[in-house]
């Protein structure tokens, strides 16, 4: 502590010469010196009311250099009060979106960034900075430093951001991650926002930004049931169903993703849901669709062709490589449909006769029965000499038995009641006679 050579007053010596300097460039009036002198003590009002006004007048100069150095030395004052560095950095905060000049701006968002740096009590602030310093590098371009500047900002701990800002800040995170084509980091920050928040109504628009990210993500790894699940919650948004036209998308989307999925119950249990839906009136090709594999009946890719060419091709999100490889796989899933038609009718059935039913070539239709029977979609052994398919499991000695047991129980049963039947006779035609 020293005395001041302005006031004559005893007061620290960072507080003294920021002062003094403010008030030899008429940044601070001397009148108002005493005033701001006075204000060093533990007194949080004073602190925090002086530390506001000599930012606003160095603001009020447009002298930036002087507003980032005075920014610098008060926020490293010994033992400054947290309030005061809290109201520093909002006020300054301020200026950022009043600036025009990229270069200014850029240095006093760095200035206020390297303050509170490592301040829990400014965290909030530092977010919405760092928001605003990765919006400016990707308006440059810069996509992979826009996401390295985003991806160090933890918001979901931050008790003084509402739930719809953290939401859209991760939303941010993962959108930048998207674009630079970093999936594992994507995935990460995703899993970051609990599902449970789009329950709140107002919450409508971020639930519907957030599954378009996740359909994007899983698109890049073709996973085609969580596709289905993505749009599957965004059918429950009230936005969604009132604008009709993106509901028959969402919903034409819905069956194609499903029909795509592998076989197995859940894909066939949604499947009989998604068939209930009132809205599949309005659309006969994909009601139709879903019939077809509801069915235990042979259909063919052939048929459908022509028909899911045309409907992808009004998709503008699907490039070309993506519809080519959704009509691949939609050939594959019917094909899986029939083999499972098959297995259901018949025990065992030639290679040529089941090629047939599929209408593929022989080989093909060998190379894709080899991949259901490997995943455990269905039992199928293949007798080459003989040229016969078997869908029949051999049965235990056990399971043997228990049939044995159950055809003598059933025939002892029929003997008993052909038994009843003999003596009801003959008592009815004692009595007759």
């Amino acid at each position: 502590r020293t005395e001041c050579p302005l006031v004559g007053k005893t007061a620290c010596c960072a507080c003294v010469h920021l002062t003094c300097h403010l008030a030899s460039r008429s940044l601070i009036p001397p009148w108002n010196v005493r005033t701001c002198l006075s204000a060093q003590s533990a007194d949080v009002g004073g602190t925090t009311e002086l530390v506001v006004a000599m930012v606003q007048l160095c603001y009020k100069a447009k002298n930036w250099q002087a507003l980032n150095d005075t920014i610098v030395l008060l926020s490293k004052r010994r033992a400054q009060l947290k309030q005061a560095v809290t109201a520093m950095v909002q006020e300054a905060s301020k200026y950022v979106s009043e600036q025009s000049d990229e270069a200014l701006k850029l240095q006093l968002i760095e200035t206020l960034r390297a303050v509170s740096e490592g301040k829990m009590y400014v965290e909030v602030e530092r977010a919405r900075l760092t928001k605003t310093l990765a919006a400016m590098h990707e308006a440059k371009g810069e996509l992979e430093e826009a996401r390295k500047i985003m991806q160090d900002t933890t918001v979901e701990t931050l008790g003084g951001m509402d739930r719809r800002e953290k939401t859209e800040f991760i939303l941010e995170q993962v959108r930048l991650c998207l674009d630079t084509k970093d999936y594992v980091r994507a995935l990460i920050m995703a899993k970051k926002i609990q599902t449970k928040v789009f329950k709140d109504p107002e919450l409508d628009d971020l639930k519907m930004a957030y599954y378009t990210l996740i359909v994007r993500y899983h698109v890049h790894n073709h996973s085609w049931m969580d596709i289905f699940r993505a749009y599957q919650a965004m059918w429950t948004s009230p936005s969604l169903k009132a604008d009709l036209p993106a509901a028959h998308r969402c919903l034409k989307l819905q069956v194609l993703y499903l029909a795509l999925s592998p076989h197995d119950n859940e894909q066939s249990d949604q499947m009989h849901i998604l068939s209930s839906e009132k809205m599949l009136h309005d659309l006969p090709m994909y009601r139709q669709l879903l019939t077809l594999f509801i069915t235990k009946e042979l259909f063919h890719f052939n048929d459908l062709k022509e028909g899911l060419t045309v409907e992808l091709a009004t998709f503008d999100n699907l490039a070309q490589s993506e519809q080519e490889l959704m009509l691949e796989t939609m050939h594959k899933r019917i094909t899986e449909h029939n083999i499972h038609v098959v297995a259901g009718y018949y025990a065992r059935i030639t290679m040529a006769r089941l090629a047939s039913l599929l209408m593929l070539p022989q080989t093909q239709m060998e190379t894709q029965l080899c991949e259901m029977v490997t995943k455990k979609q269905i039992y199928a052994r293949i007798d080459r000499p003989a040229g016969v398919i078997s869908f029949v499991a051999p049965k235990s000695p056990s399971e043997l038995l228990n049939d044995w047991s159950g055809d003598i129980s059933q025939l002892l049963n029929l003997l008993e009641g052909s038994c009843h039947l003999i003596h009801k006779e003959n008592m009815v035609h004692k009595i007759v006679s």
